[in-house]
């Protein structure tokens, strides 16, 4: 309680008035507890400590009146109002408000009340209203909407500012970098605490003062992907919002402390870890490219593993083995790689080769445009049934007086409502697919580009990319001490930047003899 706040102004009140009743009305009214919600909102008051333990002296029969000052210092919803009141009631303990004066022992004050209850809530919830449009308004301008931020202290003079922290921006630098470099972000938190950096420290409001603590996976999270430290700001951030595509990026009015290049190349790695399961930045000795079912033995026809091994010198090797025990073929899994991947740059020189991959695609997609369009127009019929049904609910809602009946309706209405909004996506996705199978013709150029630039596109992937390029570009192959036999699928790709684009499963077979020594590994020592 401060020193000359409301909550003391109201104490005093309601302590006249108890003096009030016992010298000028003579009752033996007399001060059972003291009940304070100190910061505490009145949408949550019926939840707060002091006043569960009311609710406890009530059943206990140690209080048998409730004094307050106003109506909303108790609550501001018009629901747990009510629940407050079921509860009074129960134990007989009587009600007096000193703003309002209202007896709850009639339906007409009970009915008075609720009446207020319902202002109070409708206040509450424009104000809360008020103050969201006014910080996104604040938000469009690129100004800060309050809260803590590491490397950032509050401007004094200008509202909705920011200034650096000189050391706190060390930090910060320091956990992006540490993040490039081990690519982790748990070991990036472990640096961090092991230096002795910490989170904000910070004095309330009320002065309290509160020191900073060791970081946490979270927290670095946060920090590292933060678009602040370059002096930009979030708009509709949450994940309902983003959902709806209306999340985006507006300049901020303070200066940043990171630079553009290095925040870019945090928030790459972090998207390269998240969808390859691989930790970028950490050294790859080998990628089995054609492994997951692609390779097959040319002896017994069984599938074939990456393994690896140290030879006799002690230098690692990598290898492709059948998994047949009784097969003891074994590979090298570079130089069986690097022969796959010429033979299928150089089929962009064969014509027939492309003019049967060309026609096979093209007869795909036309075979697969009238199922897409039976697709769509299914999921068209069941929109506009949705949206009837919608019709009629929202008529007979009108209609209807009884308040019960109105609740069940507004449930079957949002029930319709996530229904539509999910058909409405699946009827837009089906669209694009039968628009694109409508435009998209293959070309026996295209093909031949991208096949003639299958290199230059294996060269610029990651080694996880390197083997989803392999698994949409071959069906099947097989290799035996004397040959390699490739199926591959039908499909483009017309540039290093673009992903592979397969449209047949219709699969053709070419062979080409190995460039290695037959029966021996990178070490040059025997195999199988």
């Amino acid at each position: 309680m401060t020193e000359e706040g409301s909550l003391k102004n109201q104490l005093q009140r309601l302590r006249a008035h108890i003096e009030y009743k016992v010298g000028a009305c003579g009752e033996a009214w007399k001060e059972a507890a003291l009940y304070e919600l100190k910061a505490i909102s009145g949408k949550d008051a019926l939840r707060s400590a002091d006043m569960q333990r009311l609710f406890a002296d009530i059943a206990a029969g140690r209080v048998n009146t409730v004094l307050c000052t106003a109506l909303d210092r108790i609550s501001r919803s018009v629901s747990d109002f009510l629940r407050f009141f079921e509860v009074l009631n129960e134990y007989g303990v009587e009600f007096v408000c000193l703003k309002q004066n209202y007896d709850t022992t009639s339906p007409q004050g009970k009915l008075f009340i609720t009446i207020m209850m319902a202002l109070a809530q409708f206040e509450r919830e424009q104000t809360s209203e008020r103050t969201r449009d006014a910080t996104a308004a604040r938000a469009e301008r690129g100004l800060w909407n309050g809260g803590r931020l590491v490397g950032y202290d509050l401007d004094a003079d200008r509202k909705g500012y920011l200034v650096p922290n000189e050391g706190e921006v060390i930090l910060v630098n320091f956990a992006l970098d540490t993040y490039l470099e081990t690519g982790s972000i748990k070991l990036t938190t472990d640096t961090l605490n092991a230096r002795g950096y910490r989170t904000k420290a910070y004095t309330s409001r009320r002065e309290k003062c509160h020191a900073g603590v060791a970081f946490t996976t979270s927290s670095v999270q946060y920090l590292l992907k933060n678009p602040a430290y370059v002096a930009q700001k979030e708009i509709n951030k949450s994940t309902k919002v983003r959902a709806k595509g209306e999340y985006r990026l507006v300049d901020a009015v303070w200066p940043a402390i990171v630079t553009r290049e290095k925040f870019d190349a945090v928030q790459r790695l972090m998207r390269a870890n998240g969808q390859s399961n691989h930790n970028g930045s950490a050294p790859v000795r080998h990628t089995y490219t054609l492994s997951g079912g692609i390779l097959h033995c040319g002896r017994c026809g069984g599938p074939m593993e990456g393994r690896s091994g140290t030879g006799r010198l002690g230098v690692k090797y990598f290898y492709y083995a059948c998994r047949n025990k009784e097969c003891s073929l074994k590979v090298t899994a570079s130089e069986v790689e690097d022969a796959v991947l010429s033979r299928l740059s150089a089929l962009a020189q064969e014509d027939g080769m492309l003019a049967a991959i060309v026609a096979e695609t093209n007869r795909r997609r036309s075979k697969e445009l009238p199922s897409l369009q039976a697709q769509l127009r299914s999921l068209q019929r069941k929109l506009a049934s949705i949206r009837t049904s919608a019709d009629k609910v929202l008529a007979e809602w009108s209609a209807m007086d009884a308040r019960e009946g109105r609740t069940f309706l507004n449930e079957r209405l949002g029930e319709l409502a996530q229904q539509r909004e999910q058909l409405e996506q699946a009827v837009a996705e089906a669209e694009g697919a039968v628009l694109r199978a409508q435009s998209d013709v293959v070309q026996t150029e295209t093909v031949r580009e991208a096949l003639a630039n299958i290199g230059a596109v294996y060269g610029q992937l990651r080694p996880a990319e390197r083997k989803e390029l392999m698994q949409l570009v071959l069906r099947r192959v097989e290799v035996n001490e004397r040959q390699i036999v490739l199926e591959i699928y039908g499909g483009a790709c017309t540039s290093p930047a673009q992903a592979p684009s397969i449209a047949s499963n219709k699969s053709v077979s070419r062979s080409v003899a190995p460039n290695w020594l037959p029966g021996q590994d990178s070490n040059l020592q025997p195999i199988g």
